[in-house]
């Protein structure tokens, strides 16, 4: 049976097909795991997230609603809001009719007490691996999904109006994901869309399965082992390789004991296994992409017994000895043999010239090296451009300490998403002259400690340098048509020093971008640097917007329109 148009019907028949006994296993129980809030002056809660785990347990296994947390959870950061965990477990049989009423009346009431959702929406059930072959997000919510993985029904909330606040200021999302996880393994902050939705997880307890590979051979194999209750039953085996987008090996075959042997074609590539249940027309089990090792280099090293020496100045006027260990080159031994492709350099060196390819064309990576004679500052402010009118539609913010309205008026103005969110800030200072050294540039773990704390760091910014930059924006005689800009600059003991550059992307359906500019506007292409998106993006657009909320007096504002 192929469903297509999936709605609330077709939704609670499949739960009603998937939990029979013996289809995903035998199920005689789901317990419950419902996040809740007051919010404030009202008297009935909110959902949260509810997660629902289907289980086999033992007659009379049920618990009545308890809660998790002694106390009610209230945030720092929004404490006119509580927070509660509540666990209950009842029997398979009141399931469906549970959903039937929050159907209805947009109200669960499986505990026997109601619980406010908003108007919830099926969305089609979801396979969900285990994290065996790399971190899959949902694993963050769902429970114990260690063996072949599960079915997970999910009834989401598309607007999710009655959490705003949790969205507004993302580091609330933080903090109660910190305080829940104190009683329950639910990891939110990374799962925010996941907010207001009501989970039903369908464990595969019927069978478990296992791909694996054979040293000799590079044959794959799935080793199976059903439930006692099961009736063995048909099933399908699927095992794919992968590579430089083509597939170099695949087989199909029927699982008949509970050893399969799916002889693949040796290559270059990752591998996947799926295991299919045709009479159900059901997954009961897929990997990720696999690898296997095939050749192991051991390093090994044998101390210098004789030290490097020298001395420093301690700083007191004295000196102070060093004395450091040695050692020598590594002599390397090998184990196994590697696959073996006669042109895996030559296509490996190709794949690398397209990525890097890929990673300029998208500006996620360029790398301007100025030339004597030349200057690469118009292109890297192109680039830049480019950034802000691919990814500016909610928002472009700005991140410089030697941020000038210069700078602002080369890049911000340039936003073509008319009412688009312009952030501008600023330390107000001078930027080093030309040819002038440096200081050398921290660890990045250090920068992020530093970014993250609040030393109290005098500013160089002054009203006179807020008026020559009035002065300078004014000067261009704009319309400044569809513009919506703030330029801050942080000055007096609000807020903390700053010293790396962003430009961030803060979004509002989706999660921030940011890249790293490597140098300040103004020196743009003009010096060695590397335009790069980081992976932390949301992190970065935190710390800014926390930043900018320190800096929101008079005194900070430099200019604003409208």
């Amino acid at each position: 049976m192929i469903l297509r148009n999936w709605d609330s019907e077709i939704a609670r028949k499949e739960m009603t097909r998937l939990t029979h006994p013996g289809v995903l296993g035998f199920y005689t129980y789901f317990e419950a795991t419902v996040l809740f809030a007051f919010p404030p002056g009202q008297q009935e809660p909110i959902n949260v997230f509810s997660l629902l785990v289907a289980e086999e347990r033992l007659p009379a296994a049920s618990e009545e609603p308890h809660y998790l947390n002694p106390e009610r959870i209230v945030l720092r950061s929004l404490r006119d809001w509580t927070f509660g965990i509540q666990r209950y477990v009842k029997p398979i049989a009141d399931l469906m009719p549970a959903f039937d009423v929050l159907c209805e009346s947009k109200t669960w009431r499986a505990s026997g007490h109601p619980l406010q959702t908003a108007e919830l929406v099926s969305i089609p059930t979801q396979f969900v691996r285990s994290d065996d072959f790399g971190s899959v997000p949902l694993n963050r919510v769902l429970k114990n999904n260690f063996w072949n993985g599960s079915h997970v029904f999910e009834w989401a909330d598309p607007n999710k109006a009655a959490l705003q606040p949790l969205f507004d200021e993302p580091p609330r999302l933080q903090e109660l994901s910190e305080a829940v996880r104190a009683f329950a393994p639910i990891g939110l902050a990374s799962l925010s869309d996941r907010l207001g939705n009501i989970a039903l997880q369908l464990p595969i307890t019927v069978l478990i399965a296992k791909f694996s590979e054979l040293r000799v051979s590079g044959d794959f194999t799935l080793s199976t082992a059903w439930h006692p209750r099961a009736t063995v039953r048909p099933l399908r085996a699927f095992c794919a390789m992968e590579y430089d987008k083509a597939i170099p090996a695949f087989n199909s075959i029927s699982v008949e004991g509970p050893k399969t042997l799916l002889p693949m074609h040796d290559g270059q590539g990752l591998h996947r296994g799926v295991l299919w249940d045709d009479e159900n027309r059901i997954l009961l089990a897929a990997t990720g992409d696999m690898s296997f090792i095939n050749q192991v280099v051991i390093n090994m090293l044998v101390l210098d017994p004789e030290p490097r020496v020298f001395t420093l100045p301690d700083g007191k006027g004295g000196e102070k000895t060093v004395r450091l260990g040695l050692t020598p080159k590594p002599i390397k031994s090998s184990v196994g043999e590697p696959k073996s492709n006669p042109a895996g350099s030559w296509t490996q060196r190709r794949m690398y010239r397209e990525e890097t390819d890929r990673l300029l064309a998208e500006r996620r990576f360029v790398q301007y090296k100025p030339v004597s004679g030349g200057q690469l500052h118009d292109k890297a402010l192109d680039d830049v451009r480019y950034l802000i009118n691919r990814h500016g539609e909610e928002g472009v913010w700005l991140w410089d300490p030697y941020l000038s309205a210069e700078d602002v008026i080369s890049t911000l103005f340039y936003c073509r998403f008319s009412g688009s969110e312009l952030r501008a800030l600023t330390a107000g200072n001078s930027p080093p002259a030309e040819g002038r050294p440096t200081r050398k540039r921290q660890p990045r773990s250090k920068r992020l400690r530093e970014r993250f704390a609040r030393p109290e760091i005098s500013s160089p910014a002054s009203a006179k340098f807020a008026a020559e930059q009035r002065a300078t924006l004014t000067a261009i005689k704009s319309n400044l048509h569809g513009l919506n800009l703030a330029y801050r600059m942080r000055t007096g003991a609000a807020g903390w020093g700053f010293h790396d550059r962003f430009l961030i992307f803060p979004g509002a359906d989706s999660a921030a971008l940011a890249w790293s500019l490597g140098t300040s506007i103004n020196s743009l292409g003009r010096q060695h640097h590397i335009l790069q998106k980081v992976d932390d993006g949301q992190r970065i657009k935190d710390a800014f917007a926390e930043l900018w909320d320190a800096l929101g007096q008079p005194e900070h504002l430099i200019w604003k329109t409208p």
